[in-house]
């Protein structure tokens, strides 16, 4: 009677489906070292109605089980009792999760009654916070490992890889039973990634960010590092950091040099500077008279440091930081061609890395500018970038006026082994050669200008460092511009830059603001490292000579 129903009926008890998990691929620096892996761990369960002995009383038995699991589990024998005498359902109980391979053999060769373990994936970062904000961390997500911020948010389907499934004929105490069939959809292992990133360097930088942010009391210190000529990004560091082991939400993931936006001050001058020279007839030796302050658009103008009677070259401009002097150099160009060099140099949209939550800066389009835009954005006020955006910047600078896009993939490798390089990034024309090459010149001239001031953080024997500082003052919590910004921005060897080291430093409350003192130590600490690790000699080169001052 009714065969078919209990047949099916009877099925559904006995067929039971296995999920097959992917083993999540890895993540590595450019030397193949491992920043992200994943780990086979075993989550322990009882099933009480099977814990039974002919020679020991249920509660003897149950005492001997918890004794003998004590150790492997790293719990008291007691807990454990108490787990299995007041199990979740009369069959089920887990133990303990995530327990390590090692720990697992130990309890499978104890052949202890009842218990039994299933396996499962977790993920470890062996050098802990290095790199966290480039890398993210993993969550949970039925079982599997899922990427909750950074690169295992980002390529979270190319880790994962695809799951299968086992399904199996148990018998009425949930054993598969031998000879019975099964149907078998094998698991794919996710894609391991290999990073541009140098963990050495990333480390270094790292520890300076974090020694200069105790130093000055700063709200937070990032470095970029860029080879200018690939856009590999070698090191993209920040402090404070955080632990991808230990957190549990991406509020908690920030990623610095992406996701947050500062004014970047004076190492903004160089951009309005190519536009004059390419549109406005300008030239680096075009000279200009200072005066104590102006009035442009309403907005009274002056520099950090005047004395009567100077007179700079745009080059001069540039080395002096002046802000009444790019000011008069805005006036040779338009505002549509101003606003289109600040967007053709990568201000205002995303950089390309991709990564989670990466802002696109603030530039407000001409339309929107009031009467004084032009002039405060000639010197880094009223636009907001990140870390990455002007890295990006001096890297265009430092390739002879052509963009590269920045990438953090240097390739993967699939499932089967088989390496596949990332493809070249992409590339654009951003300003004229002869540009880049003028720009180059005068920047080489910033490390001996700081220098006379006693900060000679751009001097490094044996290299023609090229270098750019910025300060700026934004708003604050309470107040309009009482927050200070801190940059500096440097190319080595300055001749022919392998290397672009973006730092900046955001609000430092002791010790002083300008981006020579604040970021300028944290530059040259850096700058030492990363051409020391990467062994790029010195190549002997003297800075350009380039006229500062007009007669």
């Amino acid at each position: 009677m009714e065969s078919g129903t209990y047949r099916q009926l009877a099925s559904e008890e006995r067929d039971r489906t296995i999920a097959l998990p992917a083993l999540r691929g890895s993540i590595t620096g450019a030397n193949g070292q491992v920043l992200a892996m994943t780990v086979e761990t075993y989550t322990v369960y009882a099933d009480p109605l099977t814990m039974t002995s002919s020679k020991l009383t249920k509660a003897a038995l149950q005492q001997q089980v918890a004794n003998a699991l004590a150790g492997p589990l790293g719990m008291t024998s007691a807990a454990i009792l108490n787990l299995v005498q007041h199990p979740t359902s009369p069959q089920y109980v887990v133990l303990a999760n995530g327990i390590s391979a090692q720990a697992s053999n130990q309890i499978t060769a104890l052949n202890l009654p009842g218990i039994a373990m299933t396996p499962s994936y977790a993920r470890s970062y062996p050098d802990g916070d290095i790199a966290a904000n480039i890398i993210g961390f993993t969550g949970t997500d039925n079982g599997g490992l899922k990427g909750g911020a950074g690169l295992e948010l980002e390529d979270n389907a190319l880790l994962a890889g695809q799951p299968g499934s086992e399904q199996v004929q148990t018998s009425n105490q949930g054993q598969p039973i031998p000879l019975a069939g099964s149907s078998i959809k094998p698991a794919v292992n996710g894609s391991d990634l290999r990073l541009t990133i140098v963990p050495a360097l990333q480390y270094a930088a790292e520890q300076a960010c974090a020694e200069q942010v105790a130093k000055t009391k700063a709200a937070n210190c990032t470095v970029v590092i860029i080879q200018p000529k690939t856009g590999h990004v070698l090191a993209m560091a920040q402090w404070p950091t955080f632990n991808p082991s230990t957190i549990t939400s991406a509020s908690q993931a920030t990623d610095i040099p992406v996701q947050n936006v500062f004014q970047p001050g004076s190492t903004a001058k160089v951009i309005t500077a190519s536009a004059a020279f390419e549109h406005g007839g300008q030239t680096p030796m075009s000279a200009y008279t200072i005066p104590a302050q102006i009035v442009e658009g309403g907005q009274v103008i002056q520099d950090a440091e005047w004395a009567p009677g100077e007179r700079y070259t745009i080059a001069g401009i540039i080395a002096h930081s002046s802000n009444i002097g790019m000011s008069q150099v805005a006036n040779h160009i338009s505002e549509q061609t101003q606003y289109d060099y600040l967007k053709a140099f990568g201000l205002g949209q995303p950089s390309g890395l991709g990564l989670p939550g990466e802002s696109a800066g603030l530039l407000p389009p001409v339309s929107q500018w009031a009467a004084d835009t032009r002039y405060t954005l000639s010197f880094g006020q009223g636009v907001a970038a990140t870390a990455i955006q002007m890295a990006e910047v001096y890297a265009t600078i430092a390739n002879g006026g052509v963009r590269v896009q920045p990438t953090l993939i240097q390739g993967t490798t699939n499932s089967a082994g088989k390496y596949t390089p990332s493809a070249p990034s992409a590339t654009r024309r951003v300003i004229q050669a002869k540009t880049a090459d003028e720009l180059l010149q005068i920047l080489q001239q910033v490390p001996a200008v700081d220098e006379e001031a006693d900060e000679p953080w751009g001097i490094i024997p044996g290299y023609a460092i090229a270098a750019k500082t910025g300060t700026s003052q934004e708003a604050g919590p309470n107040c309009a511009l009482c927050v200070y910004g801190s940059s500096y921005i440097g190319l080595a060897p300055g001749n022919d830059p392998q290397l672009v080291i973006a730092v900046n430093v955001q609000n430092p409350r002791k010790g002083g603001y300008y981006g020579d003192v604040i970021a300028g130590p944290v530059f040259y600490q850096v700058a030492k490292d990363a051409l020391a690790a990467l062994d790029i000699p010195p190549d002997g080169a003297v800075p350009a000579k380039v006229r500062l001052n007009a007669p």
